[in-house]
């Protein structure tokens, strides 16, 4: 009996021994720079990816973009100004305390008064004008318009406890003892720019995820990345260098993941301001006028770039040339807006009748370690407006100190990405003209406003009817597009790469993380 006891054990021993040392574990290594855990500071690409694996919102969307019961299992439109939320029960913080509508209610409180965000999530929330709770587990809330995306904003505003809420600032959130969600992963461990490590929350209302531990490490550097991934360090990367992908093709060990982005590769043009900071004559005096403020000279700026050599050879087909800010099957997009052709000569026409025949000096501001090939494509940029008889000349940084300069308007030019769910979002973010009151502008860091854009797009933000609301959402980019607001370049391809046996589920926008990678089946 003894002997078959210890053969039983030793049986055992022998298969847990000899299982992979990281069967219930995965580690990322991932390009997003995760600089907060505060779910509230900065609505930023990192903070949308990893917050999402530790918080919930009432609703969330999924890989298709559509929305999903999270913290709410149902949703109604009682009228033009009114919604219920129907609030899951039994829900529980990973601090064990339990999840109720003064939770939400505190959360949306807080969002506001979040001090120094570079971006503020205020704009998903501002349009609320009251918050009631009812007995049976119903949130009531009124907004101060009609506003048919209200549940789609509230997708992107992460509940905390009421506690935490009203007294935890950036800083407790950054320490990690703030960190409370009610999500499938809790913070066990966070480096500011080095790494990001959850643990399973096993008492999740959910599915049980497949990962006991999961480590999200920040490499920034592409061939460092692939190094990782190669050595087995980690088991998944995020956009693998695109000079990379057939090598890893090529590589039995690895399989490969690619999917459309919801989001554009954008060059954003100071055209607010009478003297711009990095906008000279070629010689570097200064200028007595900005030339940049006349939409000819956006057009030529426009005009003057190759979109499809930059699509098929410098991101070898990892990219689509964009005409707008998301791609056509998006609702609410124009589908009479086309692609700026590649086209030269009616560029320098257009900068000779705007008056800057002798061209100027310009700086395209860009990162270099945010996105695939950034600064290579800032680059390529200016060497299509050198042709185009411009002095241009490029700034690449680190994307950590990149959006405070631009929030600061320290830029004339620069290339960034912009992603949302659908057009009325990024159209509110990017091109109204800032008013803090209706979350207007909060991504606009040329502080552009066009008064007939601002009017279609208030239009559009109050229309509940989709088909009508559609139609001026369509209107408001055909006239920012018009006015050259933004200069759209492409939208990305996402490529990822994974060790075999692992699969990862695309999403549009630029998020990687522990929920959209799963064992093979």
């Amino acid at each position: 009996m003894k002997a078959r006891t210890l053969t039983a054990v030793l049986a055992f021993l022998s298969c847990v021994l000899s299982a992979p040392s990281g069967a219930q574990t995965l580690t990322l290594g991932t390009k997003l720079e995760l600089n907060t855990l505060d779910p509230h500071f900065f609505n930023a690409f990192p903070t949308g990816s990893s917050h999402s694996t530790i918080y919930e919102a009432l609703v969330f969307n999924d890989e298709n973009q559509k929305l999903q019961p999270a913290l709410a299992t149902s949703w109604k439109i009682v009228n033009d100004t009114t919604w219920e939320f129907k609030l899951r029960k039994g829900v529980k913080f990973h601090d064990g305390s339990d999840f109720s509508a003064d939770d939400v209610i505190a959360t949306y409180e807080r969002v506001p008064n979040v001090p120094n965000s570079p971006n503020s999530f205020a704009q998903f929330v501002r349009g609320i004008a009251s918050i009631t709770k009812q007995v049976d587990d119903t949130l009531v809330i009124r907004t101060k318009a009609p506003n048919p995306k209200l549940a789609f904003e509230l997708a992107r505003v992460l509940i905390v406890p009421a506690k935490i809420a009203k007294g935890a600032t950036t800083a407790d959130f950054n320490s990690t003892k703030a960190a409370i969600g009610t999500g499938p992963y809790k913070v066990t461990e966070w480096v500011n720019g080095d790494r990001l490590v959850l643990a399973r929350n096993d008492a999740y209302w959910g599915k049980k995820e497949p990962w006991v531990k999961v480590t999200e490490k920040v490499i920034a550097k592409d061939p460092t990345r692939l190094a990782a991934l190669l050595s087995g360090e980690v088991d998944a990367i995020d956009l693998p260098a695109i000079a990379d992908l057939p090598r890893l093709r090529s590589d039995k060990r690895f399989t490969l993941t690619k999917g459309a982005a919801g989001l554009v590769h954008y060059i954003a043009l100071d055209s607010a301001r009478d003297v711009s900071p990095n906008v000279t004559a070629k010689d570097g005096k200064p200028l007595a006028k900005n030339p940049l403020k006349d939409p000819r000279v956006r057009k030529a700026l426009s005009l003057a770039i190759n979109r499809n050599a930059i699509a098929e050879r410098l991101m070898e087909g990892s990219a689509v040339p964009a005409s707008q800010l998301l791609p056509l099957s998006y609702p609410g997009t124009s589908q009479k807006l086309k692609t700026d052709p590649f086209d030269l000569a009616k560029a320098q026409a257009l900068l000779r009748e705007a008056g800057w025949s002798d061209g100027f000096r310009i700086v395209l501001s860009s990162t270099n370690d945010r996105y695939p090939n950034d600064a290579a494509v800032a680059q390529t940029i200016a060497q299509m407006w050198t042709k185009l008889g411009l002095k241009a000349e490029v700034e690449a940084i680190p994307g950590s100190v990149f959006f405070g300069r631009a929030s600061k308007q320290d830029f004339s030019a620069f290339a960034a990405q912009y992603g949302s769910e659908e057009a009325g979002s990024g159209i509110r973010a990017l091109l109204m003209t800032p008013d803090p009151s209706i979350g207007a502008g909060t991504a606009n860091r040329t502080r552009y406003s066009n008064s007939k854009v601002d009017a279609l797009a208030r239009e559009a933000l109050m229309q509940m009817d989709e088909t009508k609301r559609g139609a001026w959402l369509e209107k408001a980019i055909e006239v920012a597009m018009d006015d050259q607001a933004f200069i759209p370049v492409f939208y990305p391809i996402f490529d990822y790469a994974a060790k075999k046996g692992l699969k990862v589920t695309h999403r549009p926008e630029r998020r990687f993380n522990a929920l959209m990678v799963r064992p093979e089946k």
